[in-house]
C-alpha cells in the first residue's frame, strides 16, 4: 500500500476462478478493499456482496482459508492412510489364517515326516541338474584342452598383380 500510494486500480489475469478468489481474499487480508460499485458477477450485472464491516469481511475470509486448508490436510492424510490401512487389514487376515487354517491342517496330518520328504518329481529334477552340470564340467575341460593345443599358420602375402592390364 506505501509503493502504490495514489494506484486506485489493480489489474489482475487468472487461468480460474479459483485462483482468482484465492487472489481476493489475499487483498483482503492484506487491507486492500475492492470499491462495491466496480465488483461485477459473470453476469456483468452490479453485485454489493460485500458487508459494511471490513474487519468482519476479513475475519470471515481467514476462517474459510483455515477451513479449507485443514479439509485439504485431512482429504491428504486419509489419501495417504487407505493404502496403508488396506494392507495392514490384508496381512492380519493372511495372518489369522495361516494361524487357524493352515496350521492347525499341518499338525493335524498323522505323519510330519512324510511333510519333509522330498517329491519324485523334484528328485528327477534334481538328478537331471546335476547330470547336465557334470556334462557342462567336462564340456568346459575339452574346450580349454583344445585351445591349448591349437597350432596356427602365418597367412600368406597377398598375390602382386600389378602387371595385369
Amino acid at each position: 500500500r506505501n509503493v502504490y500510494k495514489d494506484l486506485r486500480q489493480i489489474e489482475l489475469a487468472c487461468d480460474s476462478q479459483e485462483d482468482v478468489d484465492s487472489w481476493k481474499a489475499s487483498f483482503l487480508r492484506a487491507g486492500v478493499y475492492p470499491e462495491k460499485d466496480q465488483t461485477e458477477n459473470e453476469d456483468g450485472a452490479q453485485e454489493n456482496t460485500f458487508s459494511m464491516d471490513p474487519q468482519l469481511e476479513r475475519q470471515v475470509e481467514t476462517i474459510r482459508n483455515l477451513v479449507d486448508s485443514y479439509v485439504g490436510i485431512i482429504n491428504k492424510s486419509i489419501r495417504d492412510l487407505m493404502p496403508k490401512t488396506i494392507m495392514h487389514l490384508m496381512i492380519n487376515n493372511t495372518k489369522d489364517f495361516i494361524h487357524s487354517e493352515l496350521l492347525a491342517y499341518l499338525y493335524s496330518s498323522a505323519d510330519q515326516n512324510s511333510l519333509m520328504e522330498e517329491s519324485a518329481d523334484q528328485a528327477q529334477r534334481r538328478d537331471d541338474m546335476l547330470r547336465m552340470y557334470h556334462a557342462l564340467k567336462e564340456a568346459l575341460n575339452i574346450i580349454g584342452d583344445i585351445s591349448t593345443s591349437t597350432v596356427s599358420t602365418p597367412v600368406p602375402p597377398p598375390v602382386d598383380d600389378t602387371w595385369l592390364q
